[in-house]
């Protein structure tokens, strides 16, 4: 609703309001008089309010439409105040209308539309029940038959029948329980539906919105005092709709903050992916391309020392050849740092045992991973334990180190660990930021243990499965 409309709508809630004042400060009948001139216009218009925040807050919804209409019901409800024998009577019959619009609120919460055409059903019935079920007793009774003797003539009388009047009555309490048991297992039913986080909205609205209907059908029954029971349960009806209004605003942001987390974990394993399969690329690039080409002018090289008697010439061949083979091998262990061949084709414990090979530190290894894992995994793994292998040798100054993997419990647990001088700390090397970033891509978890003077032990636990997409 536009701003215009809020205003138009809380000015007319505020007249009617001002009218149903002055209607029970004026009343006869009405008992006990200043209960309800608080009462009266409070209900009405505390449905409105709550009725236009939430339209301002929630205009997809249609709950702060109804709610409105149900301050005005209850407005005209209360239009048997008057001393008026017209205005009493047209409030006896249109307060009908107040059970329709609450029961039509209750069943489309928290969308404000009906879910489908047993809703509608009910709702339409509803509406009938409501606004006919006290009309019949009326055709039969004085307002002194219905316990009212200051109230105005009863307009609707037809003929005077206690009988008629008893059993129109018991009539239309037995509609209205049976209306009730409709309700109650219909709501049941959407509640049993809802998944955990609507229910936590619907409880609220419909723990306080049954419990009014139950009170109003027992007062239709005869029991003393569920009338006014009834009204202090309306009087909370406002306030239940609206904490099930920002419990729904709540569900509702968790649910996008869920979806935005979940695209970000999804974009963040598909950054890695990219990340790994440009690895691979480059990998078989420098294998079968510059360093296959390197291999070649090598054994050209070698040829041509063969047949050359130039001692100056070979001279400078066999560094050349010295040179290049330098080169060659930078080269393959770029490629192995890039993305190791021997982790593609064979597997993860392979190339933890190439990768240990050529680590100055001896290295144990204790892998037991099983089968193949998923290649992002694979992947992660592998480069934990090289980034930390590394670390152990540039800095730790360590004797010896230890590697540990194992598959449990649906994750791969990495585990590296040495004797050296301590002190590492994630924060302060890119490296283990990095591969921090990229354990948490895939839902797992990096940890490091390096007091002064007592070793590090780098852990790193990995879901086995790659996370949901």
């Amino acid at each position: 609703m536009r701003t215009g409309h809020l205003l138009a709508i809380a000015a007319c809630g505020l007249a009617a309001g001002a009218v149903v004042l002055v209607l029970e400060l004026t009343s006869d009948h009405a008992d006990p008089r200043m209960l309800w001139v608080f009462a009266g216009p409070l209900i009405g218009l505390n449905f409105i309010a709550t009725g236009l925040y939430a339209s301002r807050r929630r205009p997809e919804s249609r709950i702060g439409v109804l709610m409105v209409l149900l301050g005005f019901a209850w407005f005209a409800l209360r239009l048997e105040a008057s001393n008026s024998a017209v205005v009493h009577t047209a409030g006896e019959v249109l307060g009908g209308l107040f059970g329709g619009v609450f029961l039509h609120l209750g069943l489309s919460f928290p969308t404000g539309r009906l879910r489908d055409g047993l809703d509608r059903a009910i709702v339409a019935v509803g509406y009938v029940v409501f606004v006919l079920a006290l009309v019949p007793m009326r055709l039969f009774a004085t307002s002194a038959d219905l316990e009212c003797t200051d109230c105005p003539e009863n307009l609707l009388l037809v003929e005077r029948d206690p009988s008629l009047a008893d059993a129109a009555e018991t009539g239309g309490a037995v509609a209205l329980a049976v209306l009730f048991a409709v309700v109650l297992a219909r709501a049941l039913k959407h509640w049993r539906d809802a998944g955990v986080f609507e229910r936590v909205q619907l409880t609220p609205v419909y723990v306080c919105s049954l419990l009014t209907f139950l009170l109003v059908t027992a007062d239709l029954a005869g029991l003393d005092g569920a009338w006014w029971a009834a009204v202090g349960s309306t009087a909370l009806l406002p306030f239940a709709y609206l904490w099930g209004l920002l419990r729904s605003h709540v569900v509702h942001l968790d649910a996008q903050l869920r979806d935005r987390l979940e695209e970000l974990r999804a974009s963040r394993a598909r950054l890695v992916e990219a990340g790994d399969a440009e690895r691979r690329r480059l990998e078989r690039d420098l294998h079968d391309g510059a360093q296959s080409r390197l291999v070649a002018v090598s054994l050209l090289l070698r040829n041509a020392r063969r047949r050359t008697d130039d001692d100056e010439l070979g001279a400078m061949l066999d560094r050349a050849l010295d040179e290049l083979g330098r080169g060659i091998d930078e080269l393959r262990e770029l490629a192995h740092g890039i993305h190791p061949a021997v982790l593609t084709d064979h597997g993860l414990e392979p190339a933890l045992q190439a990768l240990v090979s050529r680590t100055p530190v001896p290295v144990s290894v204790e892998a037991d991973a099983g089968e193949r894992l998923p290649p992002p995994v694979e992947s992660a793994a592998y480069f934990v334990v090289s980034e930390a292998l590394t670390n152990v040798a540039k800095y730790a100054r360590a004797s010896q180190a230890a590697v540990t993997v194992r598959r449990e419990d649906g994750h791969l647990t990495v585990a590296v660990s040495d004797d050296g001088v301590g002190g590492a700390d994630v924060s302060r090397g890119s490296g283990l930021r990095g591969l921090a970033d990229r354990v948490a891509a895939l839902d797992g978890r990096l940890s490091l243990e390096s007091p002064p003077g007592r070793g590090t032990r780098l852990v790193a636990r990995i879901p086995v499965r790659p996370p949901t997409r």
